[in-house]
């Protein structure tokens, strides 16, 4: 059975508790990404989603170059082991709404899933059990 760490991002792009929400909003924007993992060494403490940012700081008309990532983050952020079974952090990831999850090995960040790595799992399972069913002549039709 396929596992996390199989379709897991292992690049996170991580920043720390003292880093500027401001400093993290940029940087998420340049490189298109939906939340900031917060590190202390290689442990996860926290996680900002665009949301929280939303939420906790614009949406109080904080400034965002003065409050902290310490001051916004969700604390304890929860982690899943890359050994995880796909089938069991996406049922996890549906009953608590998240949208991406850090995955840590002995407390380490090792990689961060997303809602998008599951549904294109998903999606290329269907594909190849699709295209194994098929008749010879219609396979034919549909190179793989």
């Amino acid at each position: 059975m396929d596992k996390i760490k199989d379709i897991m991002v292992k690049n996170v792009v991580t920043f720390k508790e003292d880093d500027s929400v401001f400093e993290i909003a940029k940087k998420m924007g340049e490189r298109d990404i939906g939340c900031a993992v917060i590190v202390k060494g290689k442990k996860v403490t926290g996680i900002i989603t665009e949301r929280d940012m939303v939420k906790r700081v614009v949406g109080k008309n904080i400034d965002s170059k003065k409050i902290k990532a310490k001051d916004v983050m969700t604390s304890p952020a929860e982690v899943i082991d890359p050994d995880s079974n796909i089938f069991y952090v996406n049922k996890i990831m549906r009953e608590k709404g998240y949208k991406r999850y850090p995955v840590a090995k002995n407390g380490n960040l090792v990689g961060l899933v997303s809602q998008t790595d599951l549904i294109d799992y998903f999606t290329e399972q269907r594909k190849k059990f699709v295209l194994n069913n098929l008749s010879k002549s219609l396979k034919s039709k549909y190179p793989v």
